[in-house]
């Protein structure tokens, strides 16, 4: 698993954390209260692909405005994120709760909410919360994914048809490219998200697709997939006593 652990590091703590590269998962804000559950699949793997060494982990991620409040007269929202994972080559699961603070108005289609973080706490499984106020952060590395901004090659794509929980619905489309360099060998990533304004934070699906290459040499890729299964109105933060 070296390799592929070292390409899930490098996603994590670079690529990932680039937060004013590529598009997040908040492109509208709803009333607090309000969340949504993405099925959630990520895979990487060698190329050529080397069987044994592929890394698929599976599950859900669960994002929740859970309360607000004012900081220096900013109105302010509390947004968590639960991401459920299950590890293929283990079959174990790992849950990671991360709740953030951040302006309203930074919150939204064209902001950068993860470069205007005011707080945050994070939970691995049954450790205690740890407080965080950066997205550099280890603690918080994979949340850029989540609180990112537009790239600058920002492009509109075709509505599409999606027939999910919400009914069928025409969803918009938006993509962007960027790239990062490593010593390692450059990563190349492409996401495109679909909307509708249906969905609670505007996302029905989102997918990303990552390469590492070396002098023009693809070495690893990957995906990372969200995809609505379900939402509510009546979500509470599962770290309450952390405000």
């Amino acid at each position: 698993m070296m390799r592929v652990a070292f390409f899930m590091c490098l996603v994590a703590t670079g690529v990932l954390q680039q937060t004013a590269c590529a598009d997040g998962l908040i492109y509208q804000l709803p009333k607090d209260g309000g969340s949504v559950t993405f099925d959630y699949e990520y895979r990487a793997s060698t190329i050529p692909p080397t069987k044994g060494l592929e890394d698929i982990r599976k599950g859900s991620l669960t994002m929740s405005s859970v309360g607000a409040t004012t900081i220096d007269n900013e109105k302010c929202r509390w947004i968590e994120f639960k991401e459920v994972l299950k590890w293929e080559f283990d079959g174990k699961e790992r849950v990671t709760i991360t709740k953030v603070l951040v302006p309203e108005k930074h919150l939204g289609r064209g902001k950068s909410p993860g470069e205007h973080l005011i707080r945050g706490w994070v939970k691995f499984g049954d450790d205690a919360p740890q407080e965080f106020n950066d997205l550099r952060s280890p603690l918080a590395a994979a949340q850029g994914l989540f609180l990112a901004g537009p790239p600058k090659d920002l492009k509109e794509l075709k509505q599409v048809e999606i027939d999910g929980k919400l009914g069928r619905l025409q969803c918009d489309g938006l993509t962007g490219k960027f790239v990062q360099e490593q010593e390692v060998g450059n990563v190349y990533s492409t996401f495109e998200n679909r909307l509708h304004s249906k969905a609670p934070f505007g996302v029905v699906v989102s997918l990303w697709r990552i390469e590492r290459k070396d002098k023009g040499t693809l070495l690893e890729e990957g995906t990372v997939k969200f995809t609505l299964r379900d939402t509510h109105t009546t979500a509470l933060s599962e770290l309450p006593d952390k405000k």
